[in-house]
Protein backbone atom coordinates (compact mmCIF):
# COMPACT_ATOMS: atom_id res chain seq x y z
CA UNK A 1 0.00 0.00 0.00
CA UNK A 2 1.20 2.85 -0.84
CA UNK A 3 2.45 5.62 2.11
CA UNK A 4 -0.44 8.16 1.48
CA UNK A 5 -3.47 5.81 -0.20
CA UNK A 6 -5.38 7.81 -2.55
CA UNK A 7 -9.02 7.07 -0.57
CA UNK A 8 -9.92 5.95 2.79
CA UNK A 9 -12.95 3.77 3.05
CA UNK A 10 -14.27 4.13 6.60
CA UNK A 11 -16.70 1.11 7.86
CA UNK A 12 -18.23 0.64 11.29
CA UNK A 13 -19.34 -2.37 12.50
CA UNK A 14 -21.31 -4.13 15.00
CA UNK A 15 -22.05 -8.05 15.37
CA UNK A 16 -22.09 -8.00 11.60
CA UNK A 17 -20.17 -10.73 10.48
CA UNK A 18 -22.73 -12.08 8.46
CA UNK A 19 -22.03 -9.10 6.24
CA UNK A 20 -18.90 -7.61 6.92
CA UNK A 21 -16.95 -10.22 4.28
CA UNK A 22 -19.25 -9.04 1.34
CA UNK A 23 -19.26 -5.19 2.07
CA UNK A 24 -14.95 -5.60 2.27
CA UNK A 25 -14.73 -7.69 -0.62
CA UNK A 26 -16.85 -5.06 -2.96
CA UNK A 27 -14.09 -2.81 -2.18
CA UNK A 28 -11.99 -4.07 -4.86
CA UNK A 29 -8.61 -5.13 -5.49
CA UNK A 30 -7.38 -1.63 -4.91
CA UNK A 31 -3.47 -0.85 -3.94
CA UNK A 32 -4.26 2.61 -3.48
CA UNK A 33 -6.86 2.27 -0.92
CA UNK A 34 -6.71 1.75 2.94
CA UNK A 35 -9.62 0.07 4.80
CA UNK A 36 -10.48 1.46 8.65
CA UNK A 37 -13.22 -1.02 10.19
CA UNK A 38 -14.39 0.64 13.53
CA UNK A 39 -15.46 -2.40 16.06
CA UNK A 40 -17.69 -0.96 17.58
CA UNK A 41 -18.35 -3.85 20.15
CA UNK A 42 -18.79 -6.76 18.36
CA UNK A 43 -19.44 -9.92 20.00
CA UNK A 44 -20.43 -12.59 17.44
CA UNK A 45 -17.03 -13.30 15.89
CA UNK A 46 -15.73 -10.22 14.24
CA UNK A 47 -12.89 -9.41 16.16
CA UNK A 48 -11.40 -12.49 15.22
CA UNK A 49 -11.83 -12.09 11.47
CA UNK A 50 -10.55 -9.06 11.49
CA UNK A 51 -7.63 -9.79 12.96
CA UNK A 52 -6.93 -13.07 10.66
CA UNK A 53 -8.10 -10.58 7.78
CA UNK A 54 -5.50 -8.00 8.83
CA UNK A 55 -2.95 -10.35 8.37
CA UNK A 56 -3.98 -11.33 4.48
CA UNK A 57 -4.84 -7.51 3.66
CA UNK A 58 -2.47 -5.10 4.32
CA UNK A 59 -4.96 -2.58 3.59
CA UNK A 60 -7.03 -2.58 6.34
CA UNK A 61 -6.75 -1.36 9.76
CA UNK A 62 -8.88 -1.73 13.14
CA UNK A 63 -10.24 0.26 15.41
CA UNK A 64 -11.88 -0.03 18.85
CA UNK A 65 -15.06 1.92 18.76
CA UNK A 66 -17.32 3.73 21.62
CA UNK A 67 -19.74 1.11 21.46
CA UNK A 68 -23.69 1.79 20.45
CA UNK A 69 -22.62 4.94 18.30
CA UNK A 70 -22.19 4.71 14.85
CA UNK A 71 -21.52 8.48 14.60
CA UNK A 72 -18.79 8.48 16.89
CA UNK A 73 -17.19 4.88 14.95
CA UNK A 74 -17.51 7.25 12.06
CA UNK A 75 -15.55 9.64 13.55
CA UNK A 76 -13.18 8.03 14.92
CA UNK A 77 -12.47 6.79 11.03
CA UNK A 78 -12.67 10.08 10.00
CA UNK A 79 -9.84 11.52 12.30
CA UNK A 80 -7.50 8.38 11.57
CA UNK A 81 -7.68 8.76 7.72
CA UNK A 82 -4.53 9.38 5.68
CA UNK A 83 -6.07 9.41 2.34
CA UNK A 84 -7.41 13.25 1.03
CA UNK A 85 -10.72 11.42 0.23
CA UNK A 86 -12.79 9.04 1.86
CA UNK A 87 -15.92 6.98 1.15
CA UNK A 88 -18.29 5.31 3.74
CA UNK A 89 -19.82 1.82 3.29
CA UNK A 90 -21.78 0.49 5.88
CA UNK A 91 -20.86 -3.30 7.15
CA UNK A 92 -24.07 -4.43 5.23
CA UNK A 93 -24.11 -2.47 2.58
CA UNK A 94 -21.98 -3.26 -0.80
CA UNK A 95 -20.17 -1.46 -3.57
CA UNK A 96 -20.88 -2.19 -7.34
CA UNK A 97 -17.82 -2.96 -9.45
CA UNK A 98 -15.97 0.89 -10.82
CA UNK A 99 -17.93 2.33 -7.59
CA UNK A 100 -14.95 3.57 -6.25
CA UNK A 101 -13.28 4.47 -9.58
CA UNK A 102 -15.95 6.41 -11.22
CA UNK A 103 -16.05 8.58 -8.01
CA UNK A 104 -12.33 8.87 -7.32
CA UNK A 105 -12.36 10.37 -11.10
CA UNK A 106 -15.20 12.88 -10.91
CA UNK A 107 -13.56 14.16 -7.32
CA UNK A 108 -10.00 14.18 -9.51
CA UNK A 109 -11.05 16.51 -12.42
CA UNK A 110 -13.38 18.54 -10.05
CA UNK A 111 -11.43 19.14 -6.76
CA UNK A 112 -13.74 21.87 -5.50
CA UNK A 113 -16.12 18.97 -4.84
CA UNK A 114 -16.54 19.03 -1.19
CA UNK A 115 -18.80 15.35 -1.38
CA UNK A 116 -20.56 13.13 -4.33
CA UNK A 117 -22.97 10.66 -3.77
CA UNK A 118 -24.35 7.76 -6.20
CA UNK A 119 -28.23 6.29 -6.59
CA UNK A 120 -28.44 3.07 -4.86
CA UNK A 121 -30.31 -0.36 -4.70
CA UNK A 122 -33.43 -1.28 -1.85
CA UNK A 123 -32.36 -4.86 -1.16
CA UNK A 124 -34.65 -6.25 1.35
CA UNK A 125 -33.25 -9.32 3.52
CA UNK A 126 -35.71 -11.78 1.98
CA UNK A 127 -33.48 -10.26 -1.62
CA UNK A 128 -36.49 -7.89 -2.95
CA UNK A 129 -35.54 -4.98 -4.83
CA UNK A 130 -37.43 -2.03 -3.84
CA UNK A 131 -36.08 -0.11 -6.70
CA UNK A 132 -33.36 2.76 -5.88
CA UNK A 133 -33.27 6.24 -4.14
CA UNK A 134 -33.67 8.33 -7.34
CA UNK A 135 -36.32 6.73 -8.75
CA UNK A 136 -38.05 7.00 -5.25
CA UNK A 137 -37.75 10.55 -4.81
CA UNK A 138 -40.21 12.63 -7.14
CA UNK A 139 -38.60 16.31 -7.63
CA UNK A 140 -34.54 14.47 -8.22
CA UNK A 141 -36.37 12.29 -10.99
CA UNK A 142 -37.88 15.31 -12.75
CA UNK A 143 -35.03 17.63 -12.42
CA UNK A 144 -32.19 15.13 -12.90
CA UNK A 145 -33.85 11.63 -14.21
CA UNK A 146 -32.38 12.29 -18.14
CA UNK A 147 -28.35 12.66 -16.73
CA UNK A 148 -26.12 10.36 -17.64
CA UNK A 149 -23.20 11.50 -16.84
CA UNK A 150 -21.47 12.56 -13.48
CA UNK A 151 -22.71 16.30 -12.39
CA UNK A 152 -22.97 19.08 -10.09
CA UNK A 153 -26.05 19.76 -8.12
CA UNK A 154 -26.09 23.44 -8.23
CA UNK A 155 -25.74 26.40 -6.79
CA UNK A 156 -29.37 24.98 -4.51
CA UNK A 157 -27.87 21.95 -3.65
CA UNK A 158 -28.42 22.61 0.29
CA UNK A 159 -32.50 22.95 -0.85
CA UNK A 160 -32.29 19.84 -2.73
CA UNK A 161 -30.73 17.30 0.45
CA UNK A 162 -33.57 19.57 2.71
CA UNK A 163 -36.56 19.28 0.21
CA UNK A 164 -35.65 15.17 -0.41
CA UNK A 165 -32.56 13.06 1.67
CA UNK A 166 -31.77 11.49 -2.09
CA UNK A 167 -28.04 10.72 -0.63
CA UNK A 168 -27.28 7.36 1.15
CA UNK A 169 -24.50 7.16 3.13
CA UNK A 170 -22.44 4.10 1.61
CA UNK A 171 -22.64 6.25 -1.79
CA UNK A 172 -20.90 9.18 -0.38
CA UNK A 173 -17.27 9.95 -1.14
CA UNK A 174 -15.77 13.38 0.57
CA UNK A 175 -12.65 15.67 1.11
CA UNK A 176 -11.14 15.12 4.16
CA UNK A 177 -10.21 18.18 4.94
CA UNK A 178 -13.87 19.38 4.67
CA UNK A 179 -15.43 16.61 6.54
CA UNK A 180 -13.08 17.47 9.50
CA UNK A 181 -13.52 21.50 9.14
CA UNK A 182 -17.41 20.76 9.49
CA UNK A 183 -16.86 18.47 12.62
CA UNK A 184 -17.87 15.06 11.07
CA UNK A 185 -21.26 13.43 12.14
CA UNK A 186 -22.81 15.15 15.28
CA UNK A 187 -22.86 12.68 18.07
CA UNK A 188 -25.67 14.39 20.27
CA UNK A 189 -28.08 13.24 17.16
CA UNK A 190 -30.09 10.22 18.22
CA UNK A 191 -30.88 9.16 14.17
CA UNK A 192 -30.18 10.79 11.03
CA UNK A 193 -26.95 12.17 11.72
CA UNK A 194 -25.96 11.40 8.17
CA UNK A 195 -28.72 13.73 6.80
CA UNK A 196 -27.41 16.46 9.22
CA UNK A 197 -23.69 16.34 7.52
CA UNK A 198 -24.33 15.87 3.88
CA UNK A 199 -26.74 19.27 4.61
CA UNK A 200 -23.49 20.97 6.29
CA UNK A 201 -21.14 19.81 3.63
CA UNK A 202 -23.70 21.04 1.01
CA UNK A 203 -23.49 24.71 2.95
CA UNK A 204 -19.88 24.97 2.58
CA UNK A 205 -19.17 23.09 -0.86
CA UNK A 206 -20.37 22.02 -4.54
CA UNK A 207 -21.90 18.62 -4.38
CA UNK A 208 -21.08 16.00 -7.37
CA UNK A 209 -23.53 13.15 -8.38
CA UNK A 210 -22.95 10.12 -10.28
CA UNK A 211 -26.48 9.23 -11.91
CA UNK A 212 -25.25 5.35 -11.95
CA UNK A 213 -26.64 2.95 -9.44
CA UNK A 214 -23.07 1.59 -7.64
CA UNK A 215 -24.54 0.63 -4.51
CA UNK A 216 -26.86 -2.04 -2.70
CA UNK A 217 -28.17 -0.98 0.74
CA UNK A 218 -29.82 -3.60 2.75
CA UNK A 219 -33.29 -2.23 4.09
CA UNK A 220 -34.96 -3.44 7.46
CA UNK A 221 -32.39 -4.20 9.92
CA UNK A 222 -33.71 -5.96 12.89
CA UNK A 223 -34.62 -3.71 15.71
CA UNK A 224 -38.11 -2.21 17.42
CA UNK A 225 -38.86 -0.32 14.01
CA UNK A 226 -41.42 2.17 15.90
CA UNK A 227 -39.17 3.40 18.08
CA UNK A 228 -36.79 4.02 15.66
CA UNK A 229 -38.72 5.86 13.52
CA UNK A 230 -40.02 8.13 16.52
CA UNK A 231 -36.53 8.85 17.13
CA UNK A 232 -36.15 9.36 13.27
CA UNK A 233 -39.19 12.01 13.15
CA UNK A 234 -37.84 14.04 16.02
CA UNK A 235 -34.09 14.26 14.71
CA UNK A 236 -35.75 15.35 11.43
CA UNK A 237 -37.73 17.86 12.77
CA UNK A 238 -34.54 19.24 15.22
CA UNK A 239 -32.21 19.35 11.84
CA UNK A 240 -34.86 20.44 9.70
CA UNK A 241 -35.09 23.86 11.91
CA UNK A 242 -31.41 23.66 11.71
CA UNK A 243 -31.50 24.29 8.45
CA UNK A 244 -34.66 25.81 7.26
CA UNK A 245 -33.32 28.95 6.46
CA UNK A 246 -30.75 28.46 4.65
CA UNK A 247 -32.67 25.73 2.61
CA UNK A 248 -35.48 28.36 1.84
CA UNK A 249 -32.99 30.89 0.89
CA UNK A 250 -31.89 28.62 -2.05
CA UNK A 251 -35.30 27.54 -3.12
CA UNK A 252 -38.69 28.57 -1.23
CA UNK A 253 -40.36 25.57 -1.63
CA UNK A 254 -38.22 23.52 -0.07
CA UNK A 255 -39.65 23.74 3.11
CA UNK A 256 -42.74 22.81 2.39
CA UNK A 257 -41.75 19.69 0.46
CA UNK A 258 -39.50 18.60 3.42
CA UNK A 259 -42.52 19.03 5.80
CA UNK A 260 -44.68 16.72 3.15
CA UNK A 261 -41.63 14.19 4.29
CA UNK A 262 -42.34 14.54 7.74
CA UNK A 263 -46.15 14.29 7.91
CA UNK A 264 -45.69 10.94 6.19
CA UNK A 265 -43.08 9.58 7.97
CA UNK A 266 -46.09 10.41 11.04
CA UNK A 267 -48.26 8.30 8.72
CA UNK A 268 -46.17 5.73 8.64
CA UNK A 269 -45.12 5.53 12.51
CA UNK A 270 -49.39 5.62 13.35
CA UNK A 271 -49.89 2.82 11.13
CA UNK A 272 -47.47 0.62 13.22
CA UNK A 273 -49.45 1.73 16.02
CA UNK A 274 -52.38 0.98 14.78
CA UNK A 275 -53.92 4.02 14.32
CA UNK A 276 -54.85 4.35 10.51
CA UNK A 277 -57.34 7.29 11.15
CA UNK A 278 -54.31 9.28 12.25
CA UNK A 279 -52.63 8.12 9.32
CA UNK A 280 -55.17 8.68 7.05
CA UNK A 281 -54.62 12.48 8.07
CA UNK A 282 -51.17 12.57 8.09
CA UNK A 283 -50.66 11.44 4.81
CA UNK A 284 -53.69 13.78 3.15
CA UNK A 285 -51.22 16.42 5.19
CA UNK A 286 -48.36 15.52 3.66
CA UNK A 287 -49.98 15.04 0.28
CA UNK A 288 -51.88 18.72 0.38
CA UNK A 289 -48.04 20.11 0.58
CA UNK A 290 -46.31 18.23 -2.07
CA UNK A 291 -48.94 16.49 -4.12
CA UNK A 292 -47.69 13.67 -6.03
CA UNK A 293 -48.90 10.59 -7.92
CA UNK A 294 -47.57 7.80 -5.17
CA UNK A 295 -48.52 10.26 -2.29
CA UNK A 296 -52.40 9.95 -3.48
CA UNK A 297 -52.05 6.18 -4.03
CA UNK A 298 -50.89 5.88 -0.47
CA UNK A 299 -53.39 7.92 0.98
CA UNK A 300 -56.02 5.98 -0.81
CA UNK A 301 -54.76 2.79 0.38
CA UNK A 302 -54.66 3.85 4.29
CA UNK A 303 -58.01 5.70 3.89
CA UNK A 304 -59.87 2.36 2.39
CA UNK A 305 -57.77 0.56 5.51
CA UNK A 306 -59.20 2.40 8.17
CA UNK A 307 -62.51 2.22 6.78
CA UNK A 308 -62.44 -1.17 6.56
CA UNK A 309 -61.34 -1.37 10.19
CA UNK A 310 -64.66 0.76 10.90
CA UNK A 311 -66.99 -1.33 9.42
CA UNK A 312 -65.56 -4.53 10.99
CA UNK A 313 -65.51 -2.58 14.36
CA UNK A 314 -69.30 -1.75 14.00
CA UNK A 315 -70.34 -5.08 12.57
CA UNK A 316 -68.23 -6.64 15.90
CA UNK A 317 -70.59 -4.13 17.83
CA UNK A 318 -74.01 -5.06 16.23
CA UNK A 319 -74.04 -1.24 14.96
Amino acid sequence: MPSVPAVSVVIPTRDTLRYLPKAIASIGAEANVEIIVIDDGSTDGSVGWLADRCVADGRLRVLAGPGHNSARARNLGIAAARAPLIAFLDADDWWHPGKLAAQTRMHRENPRIGFSFTDYRHLTPAGQDRGSSFTFWPRYRARHGHRTEPFLLGDDALAQIYAENVVGTSTVMARTDVLRWVGGFDETLRSTEDWDLWLRLAACAPVGCHPDLLVTYLMQRPGNKSAKLDRRIAAIQMIGDRFRDGACDQNRSAARIFKARVCVASAELAEMQGRPFRSAAMRLAGLLRHPTRRAGRELFAVVGAAFGLLSRRQSCTGN
